[in-house]
């Protein structure tokens, strides 16, 4: 149970991670978030673009230091132990994962734009598995 919960504790990292680095490299907005404003990017005056980008490039910050973070203390536990990491790791991922739910599930319910629900969804699932799995794991010990 230990390794399958590092290993699904790995891959949500990396795909946090590569979030982070997409919205980070962004240079407008993606095809949903002009949905969920009914525009179209150039359509936006110079602020709101400055401003907006600004935003995603926080959400990338986020999900790119979190995923790291995950994918490190995962990896590391493979290595080594566990142990320093037992409560991070759970903490961290479902933390995340949840907020970022709740983000994409405002932007789903309030306005027409059709945000990536189940990915996020998946995410936030895989954390709960993990952690489950983890403690489960840890108890037995």
């Amino acid at each position: 149970m230990l390794r399958v919960s590092l290993a699904i504790y790995t891959g949500l990292g990396i795909g946090l991670f590569a979030l982070g680095v997409l919205y980070l490299t962004l240079n407008q907005f993606m095809p949903y978030h002009g949905q969920a404003l009914e525009t179209e990017w150039s359509a936006l005056p110079a602020n709101y673009q400055g401003f907006i980008i600004g935003a995603l490039r926080a959400l990338g910050a986020g999900a790119a230091v979190s995923g790291f973070a995950i994918a490190w203390m995962a990896l590391a536990s493979w290595r080594g132990t566990v142990a320093p990491y037992r409560r991070l790791l759970p903490v961290i991922s479902i933390a995340y994962s949840g907020l970022l739910f709740w983000a994409t599930w405002t932007v789903a319910t309030r306005t027409p734009g059709e945000p990536p629900l189940l990915l996020n969804a998946f995410a936030l699932v895989c954390a709960i598995v993990a952690s489950t799995l983890l403690v489960t794991a840890l108890r037995r010990r």
